[in-house]
């Protein structure tokens, strides 16, 4: 069938319509046609295009409006720029932030009818033995048990928590190394403080960050002293504040209770706070008996009470209980002046970092990294103060500020300060390994929790390190500039996928590390840890081999020094006098050789003479023949046999 239709989607449905009917009206099978014209003026379409040369020609002439005229100012010459495309022009929005709030629930015991205390036990049971004897609560049950046992089967026949591929995994190693900003926490403050420290929570959602101005009197009247608790999901405002008398420096989760947080003050005062009522400490220390100077670093302690181990840059390590926080623990005071530090300063160190973890180096161990370059181990059981600080580790010309032992290797520690970051064992006082010197400072470093041949740092001018010693060891495998600002600390989550790294200007960032630094690849472990014992064999070697070429040296001094007269006489001299003696004895076994060969050919010639002439000499006048000849008689004597030949 043929049909024309012009006209709207609408006119033509009602074509179909209107034909299908007719059609089935008249049982025919002739089809009624219909047109319908539609019109419209030709300017509407636009002017037909032309595909080819045309001379130009004026399609309309304004001519100008005599009355507007005289309002305007005639501009001779006038400049103007036109284009033959479209201005456009390109606007930026910023979507509304969502502001997210935490909000409590709670649930209270409801639904019970009006005449039913439910504080009540007995008004309870009566009421609910009496609801079980009416058959509609059998009924009701018998109609939930049917499609309750059909659920039940289904979960007996399908796991749906079932891991299809569990027995492959994914091998990262040959993707390249990556970490992406996720967020970025900003300090609420209106007058910029450095973030420095950060302390994770154990289940990785939050992360609690100090705020403070770490510069000598660098505290401006109206600058807020509180420290922020952040949610990873919410980066628009923090969830919790903590509000010290003085400005925090420092602090950290409790690892058993995670209600608790512990902080140390710009004033020397230790305090730790209950995130259930954070509005005020729970208990703080005296003044009078907290550190002297800002709180560097602390840890909470494995103890039943529940202690907490501070250092400070006034020389002291000191452990607090928390239940009775006024004053120090006796006993446990600590001062940092090694009785015996060889090749290292002298006095009272100064604290900067600590580290103790009891899974690694041992409930009683910690170490303390100082401000004079020097890092030591230090065991709460020590008879007396001065046997508490047992091995001391010099090396760095600055602070040390971050020590930390490896997760998996509990001998072997990481230090970061000045320009480098070492790697150490407790049996060497050498570093077996060291960074390159950096331009900019180092600041911060931590070991990565996953991987044990992985360490990150940061530094002084923005960029975040990763190291991989697994694939390289000259140089780090990931840089990553952080922030236009110096970095000041970094810690990394106990999954060790996100990092969070503070700035001198505030700011936390948030960092995610790609799969190929964050999972362990097979048999790391114990590549690794064969790694670290032969570099420690090799420096133990060396160290060896030193100490004997030293023990030589000794002796041989010694030697010299026997010989020696008591007087003062010059090394230099002495060598001199002894190279001139050797010489001019020297001289003399020649020239005396010299003169015995002459003597000895001198009497045989004579021997000769005698054999031939016949005469019969005896001694004595053969002595007084060979007098003619000086010297021949008194050096040379010949023997009785001799003469009478």
């Amino acid at each position: 069938y043929q049909r024309r239709v012009h006209g709207t989607p609408s006119e033509c449905l009602f074509f179909f319509v209107f034909n299908f009917c007719f059609v089935c009206k008249n049982k025919s099978f002739k089809m009624a046609e219909i047109v319908y014209m539609y019109q419209k003026p030709r300017r509407e379409f636009g002017r037909h295009p032309e595909f080819q040369e045309s001379e130009p020609e004026v399609l309309i002439d304004i001519h100008p409006n005599l009355a507007l005229q005289d309002q305007f100012l005639r501009q001779d010459p006038y400049e103007t720029e036109l284009q033959c495309v479209p201005e456009l022009s390109e606007v930026q929005t910023n979507t509304e932030r969502i502001m997210l709030k935490p909000q409590g629930m709670m649930h209270l015991e409801g639904g019970w009818p009006a005449g039913v205390d439910p504080t009540e036990i007995e008004n309870k049971i009566k009421y609910t033995k009496k609801a079980e004897r009416e058959e509609g609560y059998i009924n009701s049950c018998r109609a939930l048990v049917e499609p309750s046992e059909k659920y039940i089967k289904q979960n007996n026949a399908i796991d749906i928590y079932e891991e299809y591929f569990s027995k492959y995994s994914t091998d990262h190693a040959s993707e390249p190394p990556s970490a992406k900003t996720v967020t970025v926490f900003t300090d609420p403050s209106p007058i910029k403080r450095t973030a420095a420290h950060i302390s994770w929570l154990s289940d990785g959602k939050r992360l609690a960050v100090a705020y403070c101005v770490m510069k000598f009197q660098g505290n401006t009247e109206g600058m807020s002293m509180k420290s922020h608790i952040w949610d990873i999901n919410n980066p628009n405002a923090p969830e919790m504040d903590l509000v010290p008398t003085s400005p925090l420096t420092c602090l950290e989760y409790n690892p058993k209770d995670a209600h608790l947080i512990a902080g140390g003050s710009y004033n020397g005062v230790v305090q730790y706070w209950d995130t259930r009522h954070p509005v005020s400490p729970v208990m703080k220390s005296n003044i009078d008996d907290s550190h002297k100077d800002p709180v560097s670093d602390l840890r909470w302690l494995m103890s039943k009470s529940g202690e907490v181990l501070t250092v400070s840059t006034d020389g002291r390590v000191l452990i607090w209980d928390v239940k009775k926080m006024d004053k120090p623990m006796e006993n446990e005071t600590v001062v940092l002046q090694p009785k015996n530090n060889e090749g290292g300063p002298k006095g009272i160190l100064g604290g900067v970092s600590l580290d103790y973890d009891p899974l690694v180096g041992g409930p009683s161990k910690y170490m303390v990294g100082t401000e004079q370059g020097t890092t030591l181990s230090c065991n709460r059981r020590g008879k007396s103060p001065s046997d508490k600080i047992s091995q001391c580790f010099n090396g760095h010309h600055g602070p040390v500020y971050a020590v930390m032992r490896n997760t998996f290797f509990a001998k072997y520690f990481l230090t970061v300060g000045d320009w480098t970051a070492r790697i150490w064992m407790d049996e060497i006082k050498t570093p077996m390994f060291m960074t390159f010197y950096h331009k900019s400072y180092l600041t911060s470093g931590v070991w990565h929790p996953v991987r044990p041949g992985v360490f990150l740092t940061s530094r002084m001018d923005g960029i975040m390190d990763v190291w991989d010693l697994l694939y390289k060891q000259n140089a780090p495998v990931l840089s990553v500039q952080v922030s236009d600002y110096s970095l000041h600390t970094l810690k990394i989550q106990q999954e060790g996928r996100l990092v969070a790294v503070g700035g001198v200007d505030g700011t936390t960032s948030l960092l995610e590390m790609s799969s190929g630094l964050t999972e362990i690849a097979r048999d790391e472990k114990n590549i690794i840890g064969q790694m670290f014992e032969r570099e420690a064999t090799r420096d133990k070697n060396l160290i060896q081999r030193a100490r004997e070429a030293k023990q030589k040296r000794r002796k041989s001094s010694s030697h010299l020094r026997a010989d020696r007269d008591i007087g003062n006489i010059d090394e230099g001299q002495l060598r001199e006098l002894g190279e001139r003696f050797m010489k001019e004895v020297k001289e003399e076994e020649i020239y005396a050789a010299k003169k015995q060969e002459e003597k000895r050919n001198l009497w045989e010639k004579i021997l000769r003479e005698v054999d031939q002439n016949g005469l019969n000499l005896s001694p004595e006048e053969l002595n007084a023949e060979t007098d003619t000849t000086p010297g021949l008689a008194t050096s040379y004597a010949p023997t009785q046999d001799e003469s009478t030949n």
